[in-house]
């Protein structure tokens, strides 16, 4: 089932924020590795974007500037068929690097969508 007009937007925002939040105190990858907590919970929430994605149209996927959809949604699959086998030195990346400038973008769509609703 897709779902249209960036339905899970609301869902987006606040799994960016989460991981934010689980990354809190973690400044490398030696420290996220140490941490079970922090590498569950920045593993599920950035499994969680993904699933997120996948139910985002061409089009909307074609809204953001940055990236590929693609990796976020191959992540996804990854995290969740080979969970064993992570590289956390890739996952640090992805949450210090990739997710801030996604966050800006999707918090963006969000005021812009809510501001939409509002008119």
């Amino acid at each position: 089932m897709k779902y249209k007009s960036w339905d899970y937007l609301d869902h987006m925002v606040q799994t960016c924020d989460e991981l934010t939040e689980c990354m809190k105190g973690i400044d490398s990858v030696q420290e996220l590795k140490k941490s079970i907590l922090a590498k569950r919970a920045v593993t599920m929430c950035l499994l969680d974007l993904g699933e997120l994605f996948k139910s985002l149209t061409i089009e909307e996927k074609a809204e953001y500037p940055l990236g590929n959809w693609q990796h976020v949604i191959g992540f996804r699959n990854r995290a969740a068929h080979g969970y064993h086998d992570l590289d956390f030195g890739i996952i640090f990346d992805i949450v210090v690097n990739t997710i801030p400038p996604l966050s800006k973008f999707l918090k963006e769509k969000q005021i812009a969508k809510s501001n939409n609703n509002v008119q």
